[in-house]
């Protein structure tokens, strides 16, 4: 069994950003194995976004990015 990549309470957060602001499109929390899903629809002005980021955050209850970038465009 492998251990897991996230400790605690922390989860990854999902970002869509658009002129340079940032909006929550989600968390998702990944198992021992490093899987996680996260589904989100994108509505009206969601579908236009310049690009788009995930951090590693220390909870999953953030409405700004307080953790570590772990990828992006």
């Amino acid at each position: 069994m492998r251990k897991s990549l996230i400790k605690g309470d922390e989860a990854y957060q999902v970002w869509l950003i658009k002129d340079g602001i940032r909006h929550n499109a989600g968390t998702l929390r990944a198992d021992h194995q490093g899987n996680g899903v996260l589904t989100y629809r994108l509505n009206g002005d969601d579908k236009a976004f310049d690009a788009i980021g995930i951090t590693l955050e220390p909870d999953s209850h953030g409405t700004r990015p307080r953790g570590k970038k772990v990828l992006g465009t």
